[in-house]
Formats: C-alpha cells, structure tokens, sequence
C-alpha cells in the first residue's frame, strides 16, 4: 500500500518516541523511508549595547548539528534493514516537509505532535497542524505524550 514514507524528525525525544512507528510501519509495507529535518535560523537578532551576534557562524553550527543527528537517526533506519535517505533543509519546517513529500512522491508523512494546549498552540503554530492542511498526501499523526517518554 505504502511504498515511501517520509519522516519528518527533529532530534527531540517526541521524534524518537515516532521513530520506532515509522521503523515498523516501513517494515510491515517494506516501503523506503526519507528521512528530513529541517531548521530556520533569525533573520535579525536584537543586539543591545556591545554584544554581537555572529549569524553566519549560527547558522553553520545549526546546519552542522542537524546534519549530525540525520547521520545518526539514518543509520538506525539502516541497521533496522531499510531502505533509506535524508534531507537537511534551512527553511520552514512545515513549508520543508510538505514541499519535500511533493518533490520525492512520498505516499505517507509519519509524524508526531506533542499535546499543546489550545492558547499554546495558537500562540506558536504546530508543524503537525500547518503539514495535515497543507500535504498533498496522507499524513499519519502519532501523538505524543513526552511525560510518557
């Protein structure tokens, strides 16, 4: 049924907790998985008095650290006998995913949602939220309890 799923993670234990679906859910459909994380960076950061902000430097440590977790989270999927790639994206993570899932004709998203409260939701935005209203595919939401973790 489900050929190419793509997993969204960002290296947080709610990822982890999803991770182990999305390993099974490959193996039972013996479907490739892409894996993808994606990160933004400001644009702008105030600086007050003499302190300085070196973005450039940011950005380099950001993308460095993403792509180190992918290289690790990539090699579980490896070792768990999948077929496997990754993408590390600089960008908005909802905009990111739905836009890769389009680009690599996923079949499935598997991703977690971690259980916000209403005005917390509304005052931050959700990935999960902006993926379901937006993705051309299905996307399989796996909640999230992270005092359960």
């Amino acid at each position: 049924m489900y050929q190419h799923l793509l997993f969204p993670t960002d290296g947080t234990d709610s990822s982890l907790a999803v991770e182990s679906h999305v390993i099974q859910l490959a193996q039972q459909f013996q479907a490739r998985v892409t894996l993808v994380h994606a990160y933004e960076t400001l644009d702008m950061i105030p600086v007050y008095e003499t302190r300085y902000v070196y973005l450039d430097e940011l950005d380099t440590y950001l993308k460095e650290q993403s792509q180190n977790w992918m290289k690790t989270c990539l090699q579980r999927f490896q070792d768990a006998g999948l077929e496997a790639n990754q993408h590390v994206i600089k960008g908005d993570p909802g905009l990111a995913i739905v836009q890769l899932a389009q680009k690599e004709a996923a079949d499935l998203i598997v991703m977690g949602s971690q259980q916000k409260g209403v005005v917390r939701r509304f005052l931050l935005g959700s990935v999960s939220n902006y993926v379901v209203h937006h993705s051309a595919c299905p996307v399989l939401i796996v909640p999230v309890h992270l005092d359960e973790i």
